[in-house]
């Protein structure tokens, strides 16, 4: 471990001043007139709301800066600024969303430090976006803004069609749940997660294959790490108390990926066998295998486009659960079988998000649903954006989860079901 945070900060430390050095000649080469660098980004408020209580009220500035490619590289980063004012001594939060550094050298691009890494082709459903994980308990009119960020080399090799991708995570990072903000039984709390330690043995590794024609875009994927879903588990501290944590299990995913066209649509698809190493235990904190698939088609008529998808899911070795709470462990292999999407051998789910412009590109109306026909979770957000000139917009629309009892959606819906309103101004 030590080893490994020694090298890190190592490598850390030389990008560093090799950005520095990028910045540094991004701001005195060429002319004074020349701008080598730009920077840019947005501040916007946001208040989300329902008929009860307000759930959120913040304010964020986000910076982003990126040098011009120079004779080997570039260097990127975006810095975020949010202030909670529903909790005014809560203090301002400080993200660095990215900041990588960019090498070329010759048929080979290297992208290392703090990224977002997104996998498929599917639109916002992913079963082969593995390396990125989400925080489900953001407010946002944005969903990319779930998205987190982690440090990663990743490199690719150009030899035309086709390209080969290599990911390397040396620290594993978790997805945000919002099961700590559920109520637990008297004598049960929470307690520090069991995570991976910072070990070369430790990291995850994930492999791309791309293809790029010009009537079809595809890719196979291999992902061999730590699952980004956390799982849950307890352990008993005397007869009478017990501590629940949050906990990961290593796992291997094969994935094959698409984009072409089917007449006058588009066609895309993506699909997904992760094999977990370690056995499905009792508490279902590690998962059986499955395989997930997502199929879409999108087209345009004028200004109004639309994305129809289906999202599919088989599990292997599927032992159904009877439904029964009979006490806390069985509360938490429901709550893991929601969180791995495994309440049923099959499930099967669909999405559509039309979208329509008007007003001269001024206004845009869009529509984001999705329906699980096995379990009965539905999530709807509706949401209009006004462009009042090109730097200040005006959004508006609601975000709504609803769920039957023991299911994902049932919980979201108690915190997060809310209209909201935006007001943002790009720079």
């Amino acid at each position: 471990m030590k080893y490994l945070t020694f090298l890190i900060s190592l490598f850390g430390l030389s990008m560093s001043l090799f950005s520095q050095s990028l910045f540094e000649s991004a701001l005195s080469s060429g002319s004074p007139d020349e701008k080598n660098f730009e920077i840019n980004g947005f501040v916007r408020s946001d208040v989300f709301a329902n008929e009860i209580d307000i759930r959120s009220v913040y304010g964020e500035t986000s910076l982003r800066i990126e040098t011009k490619s120079f004779q080997f590289g570039n260097a990127y980063s975006e810095f975020r600024i949010k202030q909670n004012l529903l909790e005014p001594n809560q203090p301002t939060s400080v993200d660095f969303r990215e900041g990588y550094i960019k090498l070329y050298l010759s048929d080979f691009d290297f992208r290392i430090g703090q990224q977002v890494i997104a996998w498929g082709r599917a639109d916002g459903f992913n079963p082969t976006n593995n390396l990125t994980p989400h925080d489900f308990t953001v407010f946002s009119p944005d969903e990319d803004d779930k998205r987190l960020s982690n440090f990663a080399f990743s490199g690719i090799y150009n030899f035309n069609p086709f390209k080969l991708n290599i990911v390397w995570i040396p620290l594993y990072k978790s997805s945000v749940l919002p099961f700590k903000k559920a109520s637990l039984p008297e004598g049960v709390s929470w307690c520090n997660e069991d995570f991976p330690e910072s070990q070369l043995s430790q990291s995850n590794v994930a492999l791309k294959l791309t293809i790029e024609k010009a009537s079809f875009d595809g890719s196979l994927s291999w992902f061999n790490g730590y699952h980004k879903l956390p799982g849950l588990k307890n352990q008993s501290i005397d007869n009478l108390s017990s501590q629940v944590f949050l906990t990961t299990h290593r796992t291997n995913i094969f994935g094959f990926d698409f984009s072409t066209t089917f007449g006058n649509y588009g066609l895309r698809g993506e699909f997904a066998y992760s094999h977990p190493k370690e056995q499905n235990d009792s508490l279902h904190a590690t998962p059986l295998p499955q395989i997930e698939y997502t199929i879409g088609l999108d087209k345009e008529w004028g200004n109004f486009s639309l994305i129809v998808q289906y999202i599919g899911k088989y599990v292997s070795d599927f032992n159904e659960h009877n439904g029964l709470v009979t006490d806390f462990s069985s509360q938490l292999s429901i709550w893991n079988d929601m969180i791995y999407g495994q309440q049923n051998e099959y499930s099967h789910t669909a999405s559509i998000r039309p979208s329509l412009s008007l007003v001269h590109q001024t206004l845009n109306c869009e529509v984001l649903s999705l329906y699980n026909f096995t379990t009965q979770e539905l999530f709807f957000k509706p949401k209009i954006t006004y462009k009042l000139s090109d730097n200040l917009s005006l959004t508006a629309g609601a975000q709504y989860y609803y769920g039957i009892e023991n299911t994902l959606f049932e919980i979201l819906s108690k915190g997060l079901n809310a209209g909201f309103l935006e007001c943002k101004i790009n720079f």
